[in-house]
């Protein structure tokens, strides 16, 4: 029984580790990016795309973690006052600097998770590979310059488009077509607006304490809320922009459906925040926001799969 609850406190510290549910709603953007490429891609390199996307979202993110260590380890002698549910915190809030998980063990699981990233990424086209190496190296960057700029935020968007591109570049190696640019648009935008800012939103009273420079501890509530909703509108647009250009069958109850699911999980939640600023109202954008690529993604694979049934293609 000790032995069993002890593996269970292991899984458990590296799946809090490395972000597991937001690693794992995280693999919605390459997919998505691999229908956009590809409405009806091969099986095989699909389940590839998502093994390599897998194994690369648990690496970045425990990646932070482990960069961030001595920097969490100080911010646990000030945590924030909101203590709501944050969709990053299931397994627990950074089990590395709380002494859950050894050094070792966390190193070893990220560089053993990152070549494996690695070796399918080049398995799918060397272009997957470098775009899994950037992006964790701008990771790097981004987790370097904590205490240096506010305007690391803009690192973060180009990250998650690159990470997202993963899936467009294992189905195509195209680079002239719209829905690609507006794909990464999205990505970008809504990295900015929905996850990073309002996630720095809710972490003010620590970064404070800390010396950290985000947009909403050097430029106040006011920069922050018209930056988080301008980003979430922007994403949403593109949203529907991609979907209309990559898929004309869906025609405007497609587009609606998206369009939709942006008010519903960006742009209410940000202009709720924008009227009241607070870690609170913050945090629940961040959690809501987290889940609009998997439902974009829900939205274009039901209307493919309903396309097809009904012999539309």
């Amino acid at each position: 029984m000790a032995v069993l609850t002890e593996l269970s406190e292991n899984v458990r510290a590296l799946y809090g580790f490395s972000r597991g549910t937001q690693a794992t709603l995280s693999v919605a953007q390459p997919l998505t990016g691999a229908l956009l490429a590809d409405s009806t891609p091969p099986l095989d390199r699909l389940a590839l795309c998502l093994a390599a996307a897998l194994a690369g979202y648990v690496a970045v993110f425990a990646a932070n973690d482990l960069i961030d260590a001595r920097l969490d380890r100080q911010r646990f002698s000030n945590l924030r006052a909101y203590s709501g549910f944050d969709i990053d915190s299931a397994g627990g809030r950074h089990p590395l600097a709380q002494g859950r998980l050894s050094p070792a063990v966390a190193t070893a699981w990220v560089l053993s998770l990152g070549a494996v990233a690695l070796v399918l990424g080049a398995l799918l086209s060397w272009v997957c590979a470098l775009l899994l190496a950037v992006a964790a190296l701008l990771e790097a960057i981004y987790c370097g310059l904590a205490r240096v700029t506010p305007f690391k935020f803009l690192l973060t968007g180009v990250m998650v488009a690159l990470g997202g591109c993963l899936g467009w570049f294992a189905m195509t190696p195209c680079l002239d077509r719209p829905q690609l640019w507006l794909f990464c648009v999205w990505l970008a935008a809504w990295e900015i607006g929905g996850r990073n800012i309002v996630n720095d939103w809710a972490d003010v009273e620590e970064d404070v304490h800390l010396g950290v420079r985000t947009i909403p501890v050097v430029y106040g509530n006011r920069v922050s809320g018209l930056l988080t909703v301008g980003t979430l509108v922007l994403a949403a647009v593109a949203g529907a922009g991609m979907v209309w250009t990559a898929f004309p069958s869906a025609g405007v109850p497609g587009v609606t459906a998206v369009l939709a699911a942006g008010a519903y999980a960006l742009i209410t939640p940000g202009i709720r925040l924008l009227r009241a600023p607070a870690p609170d109202l913050a945090m629940a954008l961040f959690n809501r926001a987290s889940l609009y690529p998997a439902a974009t993604l829900a939205i274009i694979a039901s209307g493919l799969l309903t396309t097809h049934l009904l012999g539309l293609a």
